[in-house]
């Protein structure tokens, strides 16, 4: 379908393009479990948190970039719209870090820093923007804060209502601060930040316009209708009074390009069609959301199936993953390999695609732009992998320490892709001189440069190339090795389809030898754990989640019913909460090594869950899985499944779900990951049970009657031909 048509189609079928209020703090209606899914339906509860607490605040988006919330009700920072940064972190001796701007001043003092409830915000977070509230001094404060769609820039539509029976007098002050910058080589950690930004005040505009001495970059920030005056250089002042019950509204924006005059017409653009931009990017946001699960949209290379369910854990847990999936998407026209996803959703990582993470929902992102992916495997092939973690969509260049799941990763991005697509051309497709076929036999046996200590198995390094977080999880671990049994199997696969059956057989005789060693030296007989062998000869015994998981899904046929009992045992014993689960189990003897919830005792990373429960259902009763993931299902009420939540043991639940870690130290997760996208993949291929075989169809072993068993998938994709699936089975379309 053409776009336009598209377009006229989806807007006939909603007719919701209907500019809302922005003098009210909404409340997101209950949700209507449809498919596609609307931007209420998507977004938050309500939540509300006191400047001291720890939280994760929230981030909005476009197709360029993204910018966060500080703990106030109109505060921004960390803005990134590669290559330029606004509100990074200043590159000046005894730096404060991210700087933040559109503070406001309530007569003369912080507007936080007023009595109590002024220390108090509630946000709620939708796809398109969030909305801020406080209250301070008798007053009530709002802010709807969006990204207008294609645009480098950030809008804020703040209101200030006196909630006094009397008339009020009042002052505000809008500081203003940038410390904007441009970095066109890569990215690794946080939006790049200037200290000298030299600043000038343009009163007609009623703007403030910063521009970076040491990069071409330039950010103007302003208010309509024009302040009274400016002080200290950068503070916007407002002298007004209110009646009862009156509101006076606010329109923030901040524009960013590397040119001064295009900078300042764009701010006063967007400003003289501040309500224009605002109906405009919910209308974006709506489309773009409906192009997600429509065969044929312009938007995206693929789609997503529709979920058909009255079940609201089940519709949860589907679209919890969308979530993350849509705030990962990045359409960029100076991306190194044109639309793409970025692992992080906030502004410590703003530009990196890591391997790991991709693969951990490569799934779905077969389903929705299987191109997007390719490209993405594509870059992956021709960089060094083996000596970096991710990289930058800027460049296309690798960047930091090597992750040692790499290979493992990119094969199993190479595979969904083929198991969705039917692409088997591109098994010869050219890539940095070699057909993709040889770099996936490459990638299946790089493990055998690995094997330091001539055991059989590969050597994964230190902390830095796997963990992180746990000392002990080292060198020669069960987790990576099990992902070379699969990525032999699957080139095998491949080699035989080909015609060289000789050689699938070889790789196949390997990957059952190396499986072997892994359950004979590994395993630690009796617990339902693993270990991992360190130079010398000597084992560490972890009771980390990720071995569980990765041995499952990468070797389940290679185990013994006792291994898989006592798999089962060791997860319910140790790792499992009623609504999260623990990445490390508290009774590990490096439990007090580091508290990162990803990978700690404390919580657990946002695809460990839906990865766990994959492998739960090959070894567990399909209505004990059930029963837990309803519980997972409500930590999706704070928005975009974050880097890592707790478990409920450790913080609070948060309005019924599992708490989002915050980005403070010494937690530092992110808003969201695209990890959690694995949610999406769960649904389909373990609740729905559909098995998208490399050659032979699809096959359905369903597990929805602890659910919903008349739920059903409609328009799932696979191979050039389009299914609906349910409890029975699939059926072509």
């Amino acid at each position: 379908m053409e776009r336009r048509s598209f377009l006229k189609a989806a807007a006939a079928a909603t007719g919701i393009f209907t500019m809302i209020e922005p003098l009210e703090f909404p409340v997101p209606a209950m949700r209507s479990l449809e498919s596609p899914p609307s931007l209420s339906d998507l977004a938050s509860d309500r939540i509300t948190h006191r400047f001291r607490d720890l939280y994760n605040l929230p981030t909005a988006q476009n197709e360029l970039g993204y910018a966060q919330a500080t703990k106030s009700v109109s505060g921004l920072t960390g803005i990134s719209f590669p290559p330029f940064g606004c509100c990074g972190v200043a590159n000046i001796p005894w730096s404060p870090g991210l700087l933040l701007t559109c503070e406001i001043f309530l007569d003369g003092k912080l507007l936080m820093a007023h009595p109590s409830p002024a220390d108090e915000v509630s946000y709620v977070w939708y796809p398109h923007r969030f909305v801020r509230e406080c209250e301070a001094a008798g007053l009530r404060f709002s802010a709807v804060t969006f990204m207008p769609s294609q645009r480098r820039s950030v809008a804020q539509s703040i209101t200030v209502r006196n909630l006094a029976a009397a008339p009020r007098t009042l002052s505000l002050g809008f500081d203003m601060r940038a410390g904007v910058a441009s970095k066109t080589e890569a990215w690794f950690t946080n939006p790049p930040g200037e200290g000298d930004n030299a600043i000038s005040w343009d009163p007609a505009k009623g703007c403030l316009v910063f521009e970076a001495q040491q990069s071409r970059a330039v950010s103007v920030q302003g208010l309509q209708p024009k302040p009274d005056r400016l002080e200290d250089d950068r503070i916007l002042v407002y002298e007004f009074s209110l009646g009862p019950g009156e509101t006076r509204e606010f329109r923030y924006v901040n524009a960013i390009d590397e040119n001064k005059a295009t900078a300042v017409s764009s701010y006063s653009e967007q400003q003289g069609n501040f309500a224009g931009l605002l109906d405009a990017n919910e209308k974006a946001f709506t489309l773009l959301i409906r192009a997600a699960f429509t065969p044929g949209n312009s938007d995206f290379s693929g789609h997503l199936p529709q979920l058909v369910t009255d079940n609201e854990e089940l519709w949860n847990l589907y679209h919890a993953g969308f979530r993350n999936l849509l705030f990962a998407r990045r359409s960029a026209p100076n991306s190194a390999y044109g639309t793409t996803y970025i692992t992080l959703g906030g502004h410590v990582l703003p530009t990196l695609s890591f391997p790991w993470d991709t693969s951990l929902t490569s799934l779905s992102l077969a389903l929705l732009d299987p191109l997007a992916l390719r490209r993405l495997t594509e870059n992956w092939f021709v960089q060094d992998m083996n000596q970096h973690l991710a990289t930058d969509y800027l460049t296309g260049i690798a960047v930091g320490p090597w992750y040692g799941v790499n290979d493992m990763a990119i094969l199993r991005c190479a595979e969904n892709y083929l198991r969705v697509t039917g692409d088997f051309e591109w098994l010869d497709r050219n890539v940095g001189g070699q057909a993709v076929i040889e770099h996936l036999l490459d990638h299946a046996l790089y493990w055998k440069k690995l094997d330091h200590f001539g055991h059989g198995l590969g050597d994964y390094g230190k902390l830095e190339n796997l963990l992180e977080v746990v000392s002990t999880y080292l060198h020669e671990v069960a987790g990576m090795n099990a992902g070379n049994v699969s990525g032999m199997r699957f080139v095998a696969a491949l080699l035989e389809r080909r015609g060289n059956a000789q050689r699938a057989a070889q790789l196949r005789a390997e990957a059952k030898d190396l499986a072997k060693r892994i359950n004979g030296l590994l395993y630690v007989p009796g617990k339902g754990y693993w270990r991992c062998g360190q130079p010398g000869g000597k084992f560490n015994e972890v009771r980390h989640c990720y071995d569980l998981l990765s041995v499952l899904d990468n070797m389940f046929e290679d185990l013994s019913a006792q291994q898989k009992k006592e798999m089962n045992d060791f997860f319910w014993r140790e790792l499992h909460s009623a609504y999260w689960m623990r990445a490390l189990s508290p009774d590990d003897v490096d439990a007090t090594w580091n508290i990162r919830p990803d990978h700690s005792w404390l919580g657990a990373y946002a695809s460990w869950p839906p990865i766990t429960a994959k492998g739960l259902y090959k070894i567990a009763p399909s209505a004990a899985v059930a029963a837990w993931l309803r519980g997972v299902s409500k930590a999706s009420n704070q928005g975009p499944i974050g880097q890592a939540h707790f478990v409920e043991s450790v913080f609070p639940l948060e309005h019924g779900g599992a708490y989002k870690c915050p980005n403070d130290p010494p937690y530092i997760n992110d808003w969201c990951c695209i990890g959690a996208g694995a949610f999406v993949d769960l649904v389909i291929d373990s609740i729905f049970g559909v098995n998208f075989a490399l050659y032979d169809g699809l096959r359905v072993e369903s597990h929805l009657g602890d659910f919903d068993p008349r739920a059903r998938l409609l328009n799932l994709r696979y191979q050039g031909a389009e299914y609906t699936v349910a409890a029975t089975g699939a059926v072509r379309t």
